[in-house]
Order: structure tokens, then C-alpha cells, then sequence
């Protein structure tokens, strides 16, 4: 009886000390292309031909030398510090959304910060992506106007309700007291959006707004849109609805969506 419990509890120390499998990452391919994403907790990729078109860890050269170039070993940088970090929002087709925060302080009067959402089209690059050439721009322009919060900013109500295009629209509201920088807004329609969740034939798009002034760095503003779905656009997100390719922003927790975050402190002089 003694040897039949000591070999239970030396069995129990043995599957105890069994080291849990990795998590193997997530990873889907972009029916229509030549594209396949994997996602793990630490980075996003896609990849064509074997090649990274998108990624999030390999960013970190990118951010250092962003803050570097320019600045030798003399120079005293101790009070330097800067960050960066990417939280994925949500991937439909090979639309990536993220926001995208940095900020710190790199010499100069002030410090700096920003967060604003971006959209990558993986197979085109960057600047790619343009929500006008998805989704009508009447029906953009349309749910701008009908927006309560875009509503609030109305600096010339009859050029409001008159504006045929959404640069029109912008170009008629003011930034107010909360300081939302719509006047450099265009872009951040055409770009700065990430897709939220579906609602019958349409989708709920967000769209982000950086500051109007030096005093409200760091702040963000958010627009909610709910846009009718194009043909064109319906059997990709109804797979990142479902999570079979990609995924849809109210899920982004859920799919355990990764968040990607880089820092840098300066250092003392070095003598010549």
C-alpha cells in the first residue's frame, strides 16, 4: 500500500513538472491571395513568398533610429526617453488596423505624444488604404453628418448641412474645447479607421482624430460610423467576423490580439 502511494505521488510530481506545450500562433491566409498572416501574443506578420510585408516586431530598428539619426556620442541625451507600441485592432482581408501610441521627449521645448488609429493595406503598402475607395463617400459623408458628436463641432451649420464631399464637411467644423484636430482630418477618414463589429448590412467603422494644438497632445478622439456593407467587401468580413481570417475589433480581446511596445532612454556624453 506505501509503494502504491509513493509511486502516485512521484507520478504527480512527474506530470507537475511537465512543461506546458508553446502556444502555437495563429495563423490564416487570405482567400484571393498570396498573403498568410500569423498572429502570436508577441507580434502580427503576413507574409508573401516567404518574405515579411508586415510586422510589428521587426519596427524596433525603425523606432531607434527615428530618435537617433542625427545625434553623436558627445552629445548629453540622459533626459532623452521615447516609446512606441502597436496594439492591433482588428484584420479584414489584408487590412491591418492598429493604433499606434508614442511619445517622450527628445530635446526641444516639450515633450510629445500622439495616438491615432492606422490601416495598412499589407499587399500595397502603408498609404495604401483609403476608406473612400471602399465605401461610397456619400454614405461617409452621410453618417459624418448625422454623427451627434461630429455634430457638436459645427462652426458654419449651413456649410454642414451643404458640404457634398467629407473634405468640405471637415473644412466646416471646429476644433471646440475638446481640441479634436479636424481641420487635418481627410486622412485620417481616408486611413485612420479600424472596423468594429457588424450590425445586419452594415458595419461599424471607427474612425480616429488626432489634436488641434500643442496643449492637447497625447489626446485621441473617436468617431463611430455605421456604414451600409459593399458587395465587394461582404465575404471578408463575414470571415473576420467569424474569426476564420482575421477578426473584427470587438473580438480583438478575445483573439487575444497582440500589442507590441518598444522603449529607448538616452545616455551621458561620451568625451571626443
Amino acid at each position: 500500500m506505501g509503494r502504491m502511494l509513493m509511486s502516485s505521488v512521484v507520478m504527480v510530481a512527474l506530470l507537475a513538472a511537465t512543461p506546458a506545450p508553446k502556444t502555437q500562433p495563429l495563423t490564416w491566409k487570405v482567400t484571393g491571395s498570396d498573403v498568410t498572416f500569423e498572429m502570436s501574443s508577441k507580434d502580427l506578420r503576413a507574409m508573401r513568398d516567404g518574405k515579411e510585408v508586415f510586422g510589428l516586431q521587426s519596427r524596433k530598428k525603425g523606432f531607434v533610429d527615428s530618435i537617433t539619426e542625427g545625434v553623436d556620442a558627445t552629445q548629453d541625451t540622459t533626459d532623452w526617453e521615447a516609446s512606441q507600441s502597436f496594439n492591433v485592432l482588428s484584420v479584414v482581408g489584408p487590412w491591418v488596423s492598429y493604433e499606434d501610441s508614442n511619445g517622450g521627449y527628445t530635446g526641444g521645448a516639450h515633450p510629445y505624444a500622439s495616438r491615432i488609429y492606422v490601416t495598412e493595406d499589407v499587399t500595397k503598402g502603408k498609404d495604401a488604404f483609403n476608406l473612400l475607395d471602399v465605401f461610397p463617400e456619400k454614405d461617409v459623408l452621410k453618417a459624418l453628418k448625422a454623427d451627434g458628436y461630429v455634430r457638436k463641432f459645427m462652426g458654419d451649420p449651413k456649410a454642414f448641412e451643404s458640404a457634398k464631399t467629407v473634405e468640405a464637411l471637415l473644412a466646416s467644423l471646429e476644433a471646440g474645447e475638446d481640441c479634436v484636430g479636424f481641420e487635418y482630418g481627410l486622412d485620417n477618414v481616408k486611413r485612420s479607421v479600424a472596423f468594429h463589429h457588424v450590425e445586419g448590412d452594415k458595419v461599424a467603422v471607427r474612425i480616429s482624430f488626432g489634436y488641434a494644438a500643442e496643449m492637447c497632445r497625447g489626446n485621441m478622439y473617436v468617431v463611430g460610423l455605421l456604414l451600409p456593407i459593399p458587395a465587394s467587401l461582404q465575404p471578408a468580413l463575414e470571415r473576420a467576423r467569424t474569426r476564420q481570417e482575421g477578426f473584427l475589433m470587438k473580438d480583438a480581446k478575445a483573439v487575444k490580439a497582440p500589442t507590441v511596445s518598444f522603449k529607448w532612454d538616452g545616455a551621458k556624453s561620451k568625451k571626443p
